[in-house]
């Protein structure tokens, strides 16, 4: 059985951070400030995170997150 959630206005918005700010291998940097917002709030079946020290981290969207977004910009 499939499950569905609805995002909310701040997950979608930290979505397109993450696709605006994307490098050519896919990820994009993360502030130690963002960086727990995005491991707390995002689905990992959307955003892949990876921490990197004390410094925040990098994160890059899922196959499923870039899906989202295409979808998302689809519609407006």
């Amino acid at each position: 059985m499939t499950t569905t959630t609805k995002l909310d206005s701040g997950q979608k918005h930290l979505l397109s951070l993450v696709l605006k700010g994307t490098n050519a291998q896919g990820w994009t940097p993360v502030s130690a400030t963002v960086f727990p917002l995005l491991s707390t709030r995002m689905p990992s079946a959307l955003v892949e995170i990876e921490a990197i020290g004390n410094s925040g981290g990098r994160a890059r969207l899922t196959d499923a997150g870039v899906n989202v977004m295409a979808a998302m910009a689809w519609l407006n």
